[in-house]
C-alpha cells in the first residue's frame, strides 16, 4: 500500500510511519516541520514539506494516488487553543477538511483521524466509553469533535471510509514538552537536568497513559482489519502523578518534588475505556507503564547524552 502519515516527523507519526515502513508499505510524509524533526524518521521514504490546509497539497495526492491516509497533523497544545483558536481551527479542522477533500477526489479507500480524550471535557464518568456525554473544553477539544463529525459525514455523503482514534495521554521516546502526555517528557528531563519535579495539585489526579508503540501498532492493526467508526485508544488504567513519580525514582535519582496549586479546570481524574477496541480488533496494549517508561527514559537519557557528554543516573 501507499500510505500518507500528515505529521509523520512528529512524534507519534514517526512511529506511525515506521510501523507501516517496517511492514513493506510505501511511506510519505507531509509535515510543515513546525514541531516535527526530520531525525524522527531513518528510513526510505518521500517527504513533503507542507500545511495540511494548503491547497498545494493536492499536487502530492494527483501524483501518488494514496491507498491509506493517517492523519496525525494537528495543532496539540491546549494552551495555544485558547490563546488563539483561530490558528487551532486553521489546523485541526481545515487541515482535515483538506485531507479528506483530497482523499474523496483521488479514491483515498480509509483515512485515520486523531481524535482526543479532550473531546470528553471535565465528564467525570469512569471509565470514559465512546458513548458517553462530550462536552469539550477548549478550541482544542471542540476542533477534535468537530473533526469526527467531518469525518463520520464525509463516510456517509461520500462514502470515504474513515476511522477515529480518541487517545488518551500518549508518552514515549521522541516526545515534545507539550500534548496530553507531555508530563513524562518533562519530569524525565528534569531528572536529567537534575532540577525538582514541580507538581500541580496533590499529585493525585490520574490520567491514562498510553505507549507510543502500542498506539501505532493499533493504527497499523486497524487499517489491516478495516476497522471504522469511533474507539477509544487507550490501556483503561489510571496512572496518579504520585506513582508516575515513583515510577521514575526507580529509574534515577529525583532531586526534589515540589507540589503547588492545582490547575484552574485541570480534570482530576481521566480514564478510556478499551473493551470496544480490544473486542473488534482483538488488540491489547503490549506495555504496562513502567516498561513504557524505562524505554522512554533511557531514549531521553541517551539522547542527553549526546547533547552533554554526561547524564547522572543510578
Amino acid at each position: 500500500m501507499r500510505v500518507l502519515v500528515t505529521g509523520g516527523y512528529g512524534f507519534i507519526g514517526s512511529f506511525v510511519a515506521e510501523r507501516f515502513y517496517k511492514e513493506g508499505h510505501e511511506v510519505y510524509i507531509i509535515d510543515n516541520l513546525s514541531t516535527g524533526n526530520k531525525e524522527n524518521v531513518q528510513f526510505k521514504h518521500k517527504f513533503f514539506e507542507k500545511n495540511v490546509e494548503d491547497p498545494t497539497c493536492e499536487a502530492v495526492f494527483e501524483s501518488n494516488r494514496f491507498d491509506v491516509v493517517v492523519h496525525l497533523a494537528a495543532q496539540v497544545n491546549v494552551g495555544t487553543s485558547m490563546g488563539d483558536p483561530y490558528l487551532d481551527t486553521q489546523s485541526n479542522v481545515l487541515g482535515l477538511a483538506n485531507i479528506l477533500q483530497l482523499s474523496n477526489k483521488y479514491k483515498v479507500k480509509k483515512v485515520v483521524f486523531a481524535s482526543s480524550a479532550a473531546v470528553y471535557g471535565n465528564n467525570t464518568e469512569i471509565p470514559l466509553k465512546e458513548d458517553s456525554a462530550c462536552d469539550p473544553l477548549s478550541p482544542y477539544g471542540i476542533n477534535k469533535w468537530v473533526g469526527e463529525l467531518y469525518c463520520k459525514k464525509w463516510s456517509e455523503v461520500y462514502g470515504v471510509e474513515t476511522l477515529c482514534f480518541r487517545f488518551s495521554n500518549v508518552y514515549g521516546p521522541k516526545q515534545g514538552t507539550v500534548g496530553e502526555g507531555g508530563v513524562i517528557s518533562i519530569f524525565i528531563n528534569n531528572v536529567l537536568e537534575e532540577e525538582p519535579l514541580r507538581v500541580f495539585g496533590d499529585g493525585g489526579q490520574t490520567r491514562d497513559f498510553i505507549y507510543v508503540e502500542d498506539v501505532a501498532f493499533a493504527i497499523y492493526r486497524a487499517v489491516e482489519y478495516d476497522l471504522a467508526g469511533v474507539y477509544n485508544l487507550s490501556t483503561n488504567t489510571e496512572t496518579s502523578v504520585n506513582d508516575f513519580i515513583a515510577s521514575l525514582e526507580m529509574l534515577t535519582d529525583v532531586k526534589e518534588v515540589i507540589y503547588g496549586p492545582s490547575k484552574k479546570g485541570d480534570i482530576k481524574h481521566s480514564r478510556l475505556d478499551n473493551k470496544k477496541i480490544k473486542k473488534d480488533l482483538d488488540w491489547v496494549p503490549f506495555h504496562n507503564f513502567q516498561e513504557g517508561l524505562e524505554k522512554t527514559y533511557q531514549w531521553f537519557h541517551a539522547n542527553s547524552e549526546k547533547k552533554k557528554g554526561k547524564v547522572r543516573i543510578k
